[in-house]
């Protein structure tokens, strides 16, 4: 791969928030000022623009930690903070993170994506391991990072996960051409790898599935549909199962789709009817976000539902051990969360580490009011419990999403994205009691931001985990120094 560089910040905090100005340098790292004001952009998306056209728009990877009470862990990188820059980006395709785990070590998975060596112009996906400490684990794939390029496609890499074994797996989808115009269709693709950031060999072809589950009996269209995993986990059995939307025809509204692969990477058409569920709830666009495998490997799936024209819902699927629709939730195995606004849903989803509960994060958004982050617990055990499902604003003020979530060993909730306050984006990261209500002794009222670069930036925590010793991390993209 490329050259890589790894930059680290330098800290100071600011009243409520902990505002981070730093700076970067080659290896050997040197810690320069930063001086600059930052651009704008829609904070729902990863494309911000350029200080009126002037200054290109670059971003790296960041993660932060913190203590368990909410403050920086000054231990953790430099001050608390550490960034790796994968390469220069171009246009959209920079360096992105879409999701945050840890091993049995402590060290810390980011799964993400970077620009394509080179002249290309496509996105590539990373998997990228950092030390407990925050320094980059060079023992790990090359230099620190594994890059998988699909042959010159933008590869959409999602979420992933840690086994116990220490193996890891990643999920997403590649659009690919179909040889019929200019036709294209969305594929699964997972991807293993071993404990050292090499490709698993013995799971699919060099590591890697492409799956096209949707088949047509006319062979003219046979990969017409679309298929895409935004996230996996695994079952007992050692079987993969995926959450994500697609489709069996060539164009249309979108449903949630689920599908299950084998430990050797086949796809298991057990599951679900011949091999994949499929919910449509209106026959409108319908989406999985994120999923958890319970202790019993019953199917959570999180993302959202159109009930009625103009209504998007947060929306929660829950499928038994065998694709399934799990009554108990309803005739149809999902649940709808209307929490006041137009555009809704779950981005993220975690299980507590006793199987007892279940925890989905999100948005609310629409209309003339500010955005808020959503928050739902769900008691998925045997010990019973009072569902929790409520907005819970970060600020009245300022727009707030959130887009992870986390339980720590104690069985508290962590909620992560962003909050915007005076058009500058900055990480977000509130926790909760079991009952949903805010914990008070975690940063000031619950919720700790953290401003990696102060300016308009595409600056998120789209990933957070905790750590064994209850160390909070958070992982997203930053604007580059």
């Amino acid at each position: 791969m490329g050259q890589m560089v790894t930059k680290l910040t330098s800290a100071v905090v600011l009243a409520m928030a902990l505002t981070y100005l730093g700076g970067c340098g080659e290896e050997p790292v040197d810690i320069i000022p930063d001086a600059g004001t930052g651009g704008t952009e829609d904070a729902g998306t990863n494309n911000p623009t350029s200080d009126a056209g002037t200054r290109p728009v670059d971003s790296d990877i960041a993660l932060v930690r913190l203590n368990a009470d909410g403050s920086l862990d000054t231990t953790f990188g430099t001050n608390g903070i550490t960034r790796v820059d994968l390469g220069p980006g171009v246009g959209s395709v920079r360096d992105a993170v879409w999701g945050l785990e840890r091993d049995a070590s402590n060290r810390l998975v980011v799964f993400g994506s970077k620009k394509g060596e080179g002249d290309r112009n496509d996105m590539d996906r990373v998997v990228v391991r950092v030390s407990a400490n925050g320094t980059l684990d060079e023992t790990f794939g090359t230099k620190g990072v594994h890059t998988l390029n699909m042959s010159g496609l933008t590869d959409q890499p999602k979420h992933g996960i840690v086994q116990p074994d220490g193996k890891i797996v990643a999920s997403g989808y590649v659009s690919t051409p179909t040889g019929v115009g200019a036709q294209s269709a969305n594929r699964v693709v997972l991807l293993r790898l071993n404990e050292n950031g090499t490709a698993d060999n013995t799971f699919g072809s060099k590591g890697v599935v492409t799956s096209a589950p949707f088949t047509s009996a006319d062979p003219q269209r046979i990969e017409w549909g679309m298929a895409e995993a935004y996230a996996v986990d695994r079952q007992s059995t050692g079987k993969y199962v995926t959450t994500g939307y697609g489709r069996t025809a060539a164009s249309g509204a979108v449903d949630v789709v689920s599908f299950r692969y084998t430990a050797d990477g086949q796809l298991d058409t057990t599951w679900g009817t011949t091999g994949s569920f499929v919910l449509d709830v209106s026959g409108d666009n319908d989406r999985g976000r994120d999923m958890s495998v319970l202790a019993d490997d019953r199917v959570a799936m999180v993302g959202s539902g159109i009930p009625s024209p103009q209504n998007l819902d947060a929306m929660l699927v829950m499928l038994t051990s065998e694709g399934a629709p799990d009554t108990s939730l309803g005739t149809n195995g999902y649940k709808l969360y209307d929490f006041g606004r137009p555009d809704e849903a779950f981005f993220g989803s975690a299980v507590s580490s006793d199987g007892q509960w279940l925890a989905a994060a999100g948005y609310r958004a629409g209309g003339s009011q500010n955005d808020d982050g959503i928050l739902l617990l769900k008691p998925v055990g045997s010990g019973g419990g009072t569902e929790f499902a409520q907005a819970v604003p970060l600020s009245d003020s300022a727009n707030d999403r959130f887009w992870s979530v986390a339980f720590d060993a104690a069985g508290k909730v962590y909620a992560a994205g962003y909050i915007t306050e005076g058009g500058d984006n900055r990480m977000a990261v509130a926790r909760f009691n079991a009952n949903g209500t805010r914990d008070t002794t975690f940063g000031t009222n619950g919720v700790v931001t953290v401003n990696v670069i102060a300016r308009g930036t595409e600056e998120m925590a789209r990933g957070v985990i905790v750590q064994s010793d209850g160390k909070v991390v958070l992982a997203g993209p930053v604007e580059s120094l």
